[in-house]
């Protein structure tokens, strides 16, 4: 085997840690060494790499520097000289908008740039005047772009980006860490959020609905809700209107390793997302719908951006319309009442992730649109 070929990854921030999916995009390269850049460093021990690069390592008059320069061009000063002294044949941003402040080392260096688009940044940016500007030059310069799903693909269209420019690419599972465990009735329905507080999550309509849900018909339930963000106190409140105060348990934040963990004890995984009030969605898909049905576990969900592509709706999951609590009521109460069907959704979602999702062929084939473009 000949020399491996570098390829740049950059995000502005290394990495947050809901960010598994991300780093799992790196650490499975296979035939390409990969370099990180950015600008903050965050949870290394969780997500560590072997060539890393941050702004935060700058020399005091390097970060006043890169501070103004990025404020006034958008664009990171010092990561030519990296790309060149690493010899990078690619550079992959990681967002669309990590991609626009890319272009300044990108025009330097001549160097093919790949971005992928995840969420806010493909429902929420191109809203912006000012970031539409922005991105129809990275169209311009960028050799290609990738989504999560087909309404991802839509968007950046009718954000001006060329739809030949487009690549649809799954991100991966790691079928090897998540075992398949058969959901099977029990004496407690054990449910799962596992989202950030983030408007566009809605989590305060699975509650309601999980309330409304009981007040139809109570059954033993508890509710599992991992997670922390800038909505807590609207979800604390939603908490309490729904009246689930005594059966829900709150874990904060938690790292990818501890959720694996928790999945096989839960039965239902719950994820209402909508489009928010300032126009955020979620771009994709949320990756804990994949790890769920991976494990086995039945989805109620909403038809929310590309959310129909990861769950097949009454195969794996049932979906309702975006903000009807009454519609997630009835699905939650179709699964509570039917728990001899778990299994046999829980198998169909497991085919549906190893068919379309498992990590060790999604990262081939990353390596292969690598190839394209090196």
């Amino acid at each position: 085997m000949g020399k491996m070929k570098t390829v740049a990854h950059c995000a502005s921030t290394y990495l947050h840690t809901s960010e598994q999916w991300l780093y799992s995009q790196i650490d499975r390269l296979r035939r390409y060494r990969p370099v990180v850049l950015t600008q903050e460093t965050r949870n290394l021990e969780e997500f560590p790499v072997q060539t890393l690069y941050s702004a935060q390592s700058y020399t005091p008059g390097r970060r006043l520097c890169n501070r103004i320069v990025r404020k006034l061009s958008g664009g990171y000063p010092f990561y030519t000289g990296v790309l060149r002294r690493e010899g990078a044949r690619l550079i992959h941003a990681h967002f669309g908008y990590e991609g626009c402040r890319c272009l300044r080392a990108q025009k330097a260096t001549a160097l093919p740039l790949l971005t992928s688009f995840y969420g806010e940044d493909v429902a929420k940016y191109p809203r912006d005047r000012r970031w539409l500007r922005r991105y129809r030059r990275l169209f311009a310069a960028g050799r290609l772009f990738l989504v999560e799903g087909s309404t991802a693909g839509e968007r950046l269209v009718e954000a001006g980006c060329p739809a030949e420019k487009i690549r649809l690419h799954h991100l991966g599972v790691d079928l090897e860490r998540i075992p398949f465990r058969p959901r099977l009735p029990e004496n407690k329905v054990r449910f799962m959020i596992c989202a950030g507080f983030k408007a566009k999550k809605d989590i305060p309509c699975a509650l309601l609905a999980l309330g409304r849900a009981l007040e139809r018909r109570p059954f033993p339930c508890e509710l599992l809700l991992i997670g922390d963000g800038p909505e807590r106190g609207r979800i604390l409140q939603a908490i309490r209107r729904a009246g689930l105060g005594d059966r829900v348990e709150l874990r904060g934040m938690q790292p990818y390793a501890q959720v694996l963990e928790e999945l096989p004890h839960c039965h239902i995984l719950l994820q209402t997302s909508a489009r928010s009030a300032d126009g955020d969605t979620e771009g994709g898909a949320p990756v804990i719908l994949l790890d769920a049905q991976a494990s086995g576990m039945p989805v109620v969900a909403t038809r929310h951006a590309d959310i129909p592509e990861y769950v097949r709706d009454g195969e794996s999951g049932l979906l309702a319309p975006e903000r009807d609590v009454e519609a997630v009521a009835e699905c939650i109460l179709d699964l509570v009442e039917n728990p001899r069907g778990w299994e046999g959704m829980g198998r169909s979602g497991r085919r549906h992730v190893e068919n379309s999702y498992n990590l060790a062929v999604q990262s081939g084939r990353l390596e292969e649109i690598y190839d394209e473009l090196t």
